[in-house]
C-alpha cells in the first residue's frame, strides 16, 4: 500500500471506496484526522526551523506557536470550504534557511534571538510581498499552461526533500550521513512509526494513523527507559523540558540593517524570492486540484494576494507563515468533503496543543517527529506516482515527473521550477510538432473548385500529382514551425512542382515561426517549387512579407496551381473552339442547323462586376452560358459572406439544376472578380426548340448530364477531403 493512500482522496474516475461514501465523517473528525498530520509534521518543521534560537529561549514554544497561530489566522480571515492553512514544507524549510543565514550574522554584528528573529521575519515578509506582488500581476494564470508532469513532479519533489532532509539529519540523531549504532535506533523509531501508521491506517481508516502511530512508539521508547536504554542515553528528545511560554515577538530596535544588507543582503534576497516562487508555484498547484479533482473553483490570483498579506504580517512577528496545507487539506476533502467547519476545528485542535506543548513535547522522541516527517513526505508524492500501471501506460509522463522530483530534491525549488518549465516547454512543443501536419496530400487527390470544360480537366487530371497540399494545425510557435520545415522538406518527391500550406487550422504564428515559414519558401523556390500559403491572416501575412505567396483559402490556392499547370501545356494540346462558341459546352455534338436555331433564342445578359445573376431561392428556370470572364457559385453573396462553391468560365453553363427539375436556386451566382458577358436561355424557349429538333435535344440533354455527373464527382471529392 503506498503512502499516500494515507491522506490523498480517490482519483478522479474512480470514485470513493463504499465505505466512506456510506458514512462520511464530520467536520470534527475530518479535522482531528488532518491534525494528526499536522502536529508531527508541522511541530518538527518548526524545530527544525528554530534550531539555532534554542539557547535563548524554548524551542517547543517558537515551534508550537508558529504551528498553531498562523493557520488559525488565515483560517479565520481567509476560510475556504475543505482547504486547511498550516506552516508547509517549503516555507518552513526556506524559513529555517533564513533563521540560519540571519543567526551566522548574529556573532559578527552583535545581534540577539529576537533581534536574529526581526531580520528574519523581515526576510519572510520581503517573500510574501513579492508573492502578493505575483498575484497583482496576475501571473497565477500561467499555471493553468503546466502539464501535469510538472505539478506531479512538483509536488513529489517537495516530498522528496522532506525524506531527505530527514536521512541527512540522521533521523533526529544529528548525525548527518554518517551511520553509528545511534543512528540505527533512531532510524528503527522512525520506520515504526511509518510502519505503524500504515497499518493502524488500513485496518481503520479513519483513526488518525500518524499521531497515533507517533504516541505508541513514544511510549515504548519511555518504557525502555525504565531499563536504561531510552529517552537521553539512546534517543534524542525533541526539545528540552521547559515551563509554558508565551510567543516570542522580534526586536526590531539596534539591528544595523546598512552593514547587515551590506554583508548578507544578497543571500537574504535570494531565499525570499525562492520562497516566493516556491510557494506561489505550490499553492497554484493545489488550486489547480481543488478545481480539476473537487470542483472547488476559486481566483487563484486573489488567493496568492490574500495569502501573502497574512503571510507578511507572519513573518513580521517571527512566525513561520501559514499556507495553503495540500496534503492535510486532501485529508478534509476526502472524509469530509468540502465542509466549511472542517478547517476551524483543525484551526483550534493545533491551537490547544500549542498551549499544552510544553507540558509534554520533551517526552516525544525526536525520532518519532522524524518518522512523522518522512511519512509526510511520502504522503506528498501523488498517488499515480506509485502505480507501476501508471508507469507502463504514460511512461513519458511518468519518467517526467520523476525527473522535475529529482531535480527539486537535489537542487532545491528553483531548480525543479526552471527543469518544469523546461519540460512544460518540450512538452508542448512536441505534441504541437506530432500533430502540426493535419493532412498531407502529395497525389493530386485535391482539387479546387474552378470547374473547367471537358477537354482542359481532362488534361489537368493526371497532372495534379505534381502539387503537394500540406493541411496545418495549431499554434505555429518556433520549435514546431522548424519541425514543419522539416517535414515538408522530408515529404516532396521530384515531381513536386507546386506546394500549398492550407494555414485555416491556424490560430497564431509566432516572429520566428514566420521567418522558418519564409525561409522554407525560399528554399523551395531554389529547388524550382512554387509554393503558396493560404488563409494566412492579414497580421500574419503582413509579417511574411511580400516574398510569401498568400490566398484567402486553400480552394484559391489549388486554383492557382491548376492556372500555372495549364499554362504550361503545349499550343498543339490545347483544346480548339469555334470562333462562335455561344453554346459552349453544352452545344458540342449538334448539327449546323439546330445549333444556329438554338442560339437564335439566347438572350445577351451583360453583367457588372460583383454583380448577382441570381440568389439563392429564386425561382426563375433559366440556363445560362459564360461568354467572358468568370461566374462564382457561393452560398451566399457577397462571396466573403459565405463558401464558394464553384467558378465558371467561358463556355461552360451553369444554373442546370433549376433548369431541368424547376427547383428553387440552391446557390448564389455572380460576379466576383470583374465584369462578364452571359446567354441566357429560358426553359419555355427550350422546350419549343426542342419540339423541332428533338434528336439535337437529346444531344444538349446529355451534355448537362455530363456537366452534372463531372460537377457531382467535385463535390464528392471535395466532401471527401472534409470529412478526412
Amino acid at each position: 500500500m503506498p503512502p499516500e493512500s494515507l491522506s490523498h482522496p480517490p482519483v478522479a474516475g474512480q470514485g470513493p471506496s463504499p465505505g466512506a461514501a456510506s458514512h462520511p465523517p464530520s467536520g470534527a473528525v475530518a479535522a482531528w484526522s488532518a491534525a494528526a498530520v499536522t502536529v508531527p509534521h508541522a511541530v518538527g518543521l518548526g524545530l527544525l526551523a528554530f534550531a539555532p534560537l534554542a539557547g535563548g529561549y524554548s524551542l517547543a514554544a517558537l515551534a508550537l506557536w508558529s504551528a498553531a497561530l498562523p493557520g488559525l489566522l488565515l483560517t479565520v480571515l481567509a476560510p475556504r470550504p475543505g482547504v486547511v492553512y498550516a506552516p508547509t514544507t517549503v516555507v518552513a524549510l526556506l524559513f529555517a534557511a533564513v533563521v540560519a543565514t540571519a543567526y551566522g550574522a548574529a556573532g559578527t554584528l552583535g545581534l540577539t534571538a529576537r533581534q536574529v528573529l526581526a531580520v528574519s521575519g523581515a526576510t519572510v515578509a520581503l517573500a510574501f510581498g513579492f508573492q502578493w506582488l505575483l498575484g497583482v500581476l496576475r501571473l497565477a494564470s500561467v499555471a493553468r499552461f503546466l502539464p501535469i508532469s510538472v505539478t506531479h513532479g512538483f509536488a513529489a519533489g517537495v516530498g522528496l526533500s522532506m525524506v531527505v532532509g530527514q536521512l541527512r539529519n540522521g533521523l533526529g540523531a544529528g548525525a548527518g550521513w554518517g551511520w553509528d549504532l545511534r543512528t540505527f535506533w533512531h532510524a528503527v523509531a522512525a520506520l515504526a512509526v511509518v510502519g505503524l501508521a500504515v497499518l493502524l491506517r488500513r485496518r481503520w481508516p479513519r483513526m488518525p494513523g500518524l499521531l497515533t502511530a507517533v504516541v505508541l512508539v513514544a511510549l515504548a521508547v519511555a518504557v525502555a527507559g525504565l531499563w536504561g536504554v531510552g529517552m537521553g542515553n539512546v534517543f534524542a528528545p525533541a526539545v528540552s523540558q521547559s515551563a509554558f511560554a508565551g510567543p516570542l515577538w522580534p526586536d526590531w530596535t539596534g539591528i544595523p540593517w546598512l552593514e547587515l544588507a551590506h554583508r548578507h543582503g544578497s543571500a537574504l534576497v535570494v531565499l525570499a524570492l525562492l520562497m516566493a516562487l516556491v510557494n506561489s508555484l505550490e499553492i497554484l498547484v493545489f488550486n489547480q486540484e481543488l478545481e480539476l479533482d473537487h470542483g472547488l473553483r476559486g481566483n487563484p490570483n486573489q488567493a496568492l494576494r490574500r495569502e501573502s498579506l497574512l503571510g507578511v504580517l507572519c513573518g513580521l512577528v517571527g512566525m513561520i507563515p501559514a499556507s495553503t496545507s495540500a496534503s492535510r487539506s486532501r485529508i478534509v476533502l476526502a472524509q469530509a468533503g468540502a465542509s466549511a467547519s472542517a478547517p476551524r476545528w483543525h484551526a483550534g485542535i493545533m491551537l490547544v496543543v500549542a498551549f499544552t506543548g510544553a507540558w509534554w513535547l520533551h517526552w516525544v522522541p525526536m525520532a518519532c517527529l522524524a518518522g512523522g516527517l518522512v511519512l509526510a513526505g511520502l504522503m506528498q508524492v501523488p498517488l499515480l506516482l506509485w502505480s507501476p500501471g501508471y508507469a507502463r501506460r504514460s511512461r513519458v509522463t511518468w519518467a517526467q515527473s520523476w525527473l522535475v522530483a529529482l531535480v527539486f530534491a537535489v537542487m532545491g525549488g528553483v531548480g525543479a521550477l526552471v527543469a518544469g518549465l523546461v519540460v512544460a516547454t518540450f512538452v508542448l512543443l512536441r505534441d504541437s510538432a506530432s500533430k502540426v501536419l493535419r493532412h498531407v496530400r502529395l497525389d493530386g487527390q485535391l482539387r479546387s473548385r474552378r470547374l473547367r470544360r471537358a477537354g482542359s480537366d481532362t488534361w489537368l487530371a493526371p497532372r495534379m500529382n505534381q502539387v503537394a497540399v500540406f493541411e496545418l494545425q495549431g499554434v505555429m510557435s518556433f520549435g514546431v514551425a522548424a519541425h514543419l520545415a522539416e517535414q515538408v522538406r522530408l515529404m516532396l518527391q521530384p515531381r513536386h512542382r507546386w506546394v500549398v500550406l492550407d494555414a485555416s487550422r491556424v490560430p497564431a504564428w509566432d516572429s520566428t515561426a514566420l521567418a522558418q515559414l519564409r525561409a522554407l519558401v525560399r528554399d523551395l523556390s531554389q529547388q524550382g517549387v512554387a509554393c503558396a500559403v493560404a488563409a494566412l491572416d492579414r497580421v500574419a501575412a503582413e509579417h511574411a512579407g511580400t516574398g510569401v505567396r498568400t490566398f484567402a483559402d486553400g480552394d484559391r490556392a489549388l486554383e492557382w496551381a491548376e492556372a500555372a499547370i495549364l499554362a504550361e501545356r503545349p499550343e498543339h494540346e490545347r483544346p480548339v473552339y469555334p470562333e462562335q462558341d455561344v453554346l459552349g459546352e453544352i452545344g458540342e455534338g449538334m448539327d449546323a442547323e439546330a445549333r444556329l436555331a438554338l442560339e437564335a433564342l439566347l438572350e445577351p445578359l451583360p453583367m457588372a462586376a460583383h454583380g448577382v445573376v441570381f440568389n439563392a431561392g429564386d425561382t426563375d428556370r433559366d440556363l445560362l452560358v459564360v461568354q467572358s470572364g468568370h461566374i462564382t457559385l457561393v452560398t451566399q453573396w457577397p462571396p466573403e459572406r459565405g463558401l464558394r462553391l464553384a467558378t465558371v468560365g467561358p463556355g461552360m453553363a451553369f444554373g442546370e439544376m433549376a433548369f431541368l427539375n424547376g427547383a428553387a436556386r440552391t446557390a448564389s451566382a455572380g460576379a466576383e472578380l470583374g465584369p462578364a458577358q452571359l446567354a441566357r436561355l429560358s426553359r419555355a424557349h427550350f422546350d419549343a426548340w426542342a419540339h423541332r429538333y428533338p434528336e439535337a435535344a437529346l444531344t444538349v440533354m446529355n451534355n448537362i448530364a455530363q456537366i452534372g455527373a463531372r460537377r457531382l464527382a467535385v463535390t464528392t471529392r471535395q466532401l471527401r477531403a472534409v470529412l478526412e
